[in-house]
């Protein structure tokens, strides 16, 4: 007979803080770089990026079912 494994909680897999971090943290920098480039700071809005960047790193170590943050 064959046993069904039971499958980790959505709760146990997920790192929440990190991840509601990492998206809102994409997403006022996205809005952010959208303004600036609308005013013409090319420079900012780059720089912006790299926070995008930092944003989708925290989003991704959130999501990460090995992630371990205590």
């Amino acid at each position: 007979m064959s046993q069904r494994m039971s499958l980790p909680h959505t709760s146990d897999r997920l790192d929440t803080p990190l991840l509601v971090a990492g998206t809102l943290l994409v997403l006022l920098s996205l809005a952010a770089a959208a303004w600036m480039l609308s005013v013409g700071d090319v420079v900012t809005a780059a720089g912006l990026g790299l926070l995008v960047a930092a944003g989708l790193l925290l989003t991704g170590i959130g999501l990460s079912p090995h992630a371990a943050t205590h």
